[in-house]
């Protein structure tokens, strides 16, 4: 198992869709040995380090820019997501189970989306205010 795998186990809100479906695999399923199976679950430190990467990148952009890069934050975190989910559902299909319908898919990435943008918004209203009024650098 990959210490980034290790390290999501114990953070699991940190984890990315594709390391929680890992998690959730059904170990006893003949399907979970295969070659396909373990490529797609050693992909999954790919997606656990973006998203550890994009929780702490994410917000400092949107602060430190005023908000300005909200919209592009949010467009890559989206893409991202996508990304992410699509590649977490094949993992579960070539490892024994399910997958999630493209319909579940656009759901959570929508989800997320909404989540993130609120987020943003929040931070940036928050670094907004600590930003200092004048532009001439007085601290009257």
């Amino acid at each position: 198992m990959t210490t980034t795998l290790v390290i999501a186990a114990g953070l699991p809100g940190c984890a990315s869709t594709s390391g929680e479906t890992f998690f959730h695999l059904d170990r006893n399923n003949p399907r979970f040995a295969s070659e396909q199976c373990q490529g797609a679950i050693r992909d999954t430190e790919v997606h656990d380090d973006l998203k550890m990467i994009r929780s702490i990148a994410s917000p400092v952009a949107v602060v430190l820019s005023g908000g300005l890069l909200l919209p592009a934050v949010v467009a890559t975190n989206i893409g991202l997501d996508t990304v992410d989910r699509v590649d977490a559902s094949k993992m579960e299909k070539v490892c024994g189970g399910e997958g999630k319908t493209a319909e579940e898919i656009a759901t959570g990435v929508v989800k997320g989306a909404a989540f993130g943008l609120a987020t943003g918004a929040a931070g940036s209203a928050v670094g907004a205010s600590s930003l200092p009024i004048g532009t001439t650098g007085s601290t009257k």
